[in-house]
């Protein structure tokens, strides 16, 4: 079990932090977005984000992912850790997905290196790439089988999207907050099959995809 997150409030994002530790406290990553640069850190169990990071001023958009242990067995690296950096988007997903071998010897020219499931979405998003991250997103997420919740960001664009199938995220429009958790103002359950765009305004709708989940959240 993880937990995805996010906020253009560090405060806000710092305090859902703290609630989807209850989701993951194996192992925690962050992206953070700036005009310039973005932040990309994954560490192992719980920290302390004053500890880590001092210079939220200089970012608007907190995306985070708590993560929770595959097996008694598994050991922590940063190369099997959320978020995952691949191509043109990076990505936190919350979830199983279940065709992802398939799509990957039917699209991709070069397999993911780990056996992490959620490594193969931003991997399908970059190889089928048309310069449009909504139509992009669309057709992939139409074509995963399983259940995910993830935030989805392109460097392209710049832009951050939230997308959900079989996967409760709780969010609210107006502020652009969301919880993998109910937190805050974070209490109405987000739309399955519909593209979020997060910004300092909210949540936009912006598109849809077709949802192929055996559950109904």
């Amino acid at each position: 079990m993880c937990g995805i997150f996010g906020s253009t409030s560090f405060s806000t994002y710092a305090d859902l932090y703290k609630k989807n530790c209850a989701r993951g406290n194996f192992a925690y990553g962050h992206l953070f977005v700036g005009c310039k640069d973005i932040y990309i850190k994954k560490r192992e169990g719980v920290t302390n984000l004053s500890d880590d990071f001092s210079k939220e001023d200089e970012y608007h958009t907190f995306l985070g992912h708590t993560q929770a242990p595959t097996s008694s067995n598994r050991q922590f690296h940063t190369r099997t850790s959320h978020p995952f950096d691949t191509g043109n988007f990076i990505v936190a997903h919350n979830g199983v997905l279940e065709n992802h071998e398939k799509l990957a010897k039917q699209y991709l020219r070069r397999v993911p290196i780990s056996n992490v499931d959620s490594e193969y979405i931003p991997a399908l998003l970059s190889e089928s790439y048309d310069g449009d991250d909504v139509n992009t997103i669309s057709e992939t997420m139409s074509e995963i089988e399983g259940t995910f919740g993830c935030w989805i960001f392109s460097k392209r664009t710049r832009q951050s999207y939230i997308v959900r199938s079989g996967s409760t995220i709780y969010g609210n429009i107006n502020n652009g907050n969301f919880s993998s958790i109910i937190a805050g103002d974070c209490n109405v359950v987000l739309r399955e099959g519909i593209i979020y765009c997060m910004t300092r305004e909210g949540l936009t709708q912006v598109g849809n995809f077709k949802i192929n989940s055996q559950f109904f959240i």
